[in-house]
């Protein structure tokens, strides 16, 4: 008999608000987000929540999405701006689902985030969150092989909901994606 899985998707913004926050003092600081001394290929998989409040990325304001074409959430295709300003995002079906991105020629990136379906076995329920993920200073791409590396870890009061405490202090896997992020600056 199969298993069927669940996905739960925080709808409190205030505790969202408060999650980049408890994560970074979970991790020392760490929050590649926020510290400056972290470039964009350092800390993957570090929790920002859902949705999260981000609005910049070490103060790089300017930002293209991409979305995955078919919503993990509705089973509805999505919408995407066919241009973005800042990156070019190149989105393969055919194999394994992948999205590569490389900032546009004046653009260096300061960061990247993904919505992300995330997983565990220690949890029936699947979560829909953001998190960092790792970019190279002008190009980036989610795993080749379909095999994500990038775990996510909750810390304990990570999420401040109570219909949510079952995915505290447990690590996740990256099981799909919803949408890439992409902060940039000049230079």
């Amino acid at each position: 008999m199969l298993a069927t899985r669940r996905l739960m998707l925080p709808r409190i913004a205030a505790a969202a608000l408060g999650t980049a926050a408890a994560g970074a003092a979970a991790k020392g600081g760490s929050n590649p987000e926020t510290d400056a001394r972290l470039g964009p290929a350092d800390g993957p998989g570090h929790f920002l929540g859902y949705p999260s409040p981000t609005y910049s990325w070490h103060g790089c304001t300017k930002e293209d999405t991409q979305w995955w074409p078919v919503s993990l959430v509705s089973g509805n295709r999505t919408t995407s701006p066919s241009t973005h300003r800042y990156v070019t995002f190149k989105v393969n079906q055919s194999g394994y689902p992948r999205i590569t991105w490389k900032a546009k020629p004046g653009y260096r990136i300061c960061g990247a985030e993904a919505a992300v379906e995330l997983n565990s076995p220690q949890v029936s329920e699947d979560l829909l969150a953001e998190a960092s993920y790792t970019s190279g200073a002008t190009t980036g791409a989610t795993a080749k092989n379909g095999r994500e590396t990038v775990k996510v870890r909750i810390p304990h009061n990570g999420i401040g909901d109570a219909g949510f405490k079952q995915f505290e202090g447990k690590t996740f896997s990256v099981f799909a994606f919803q949408a890439v992020s992409v902060f940039v600056k000049k230079g």
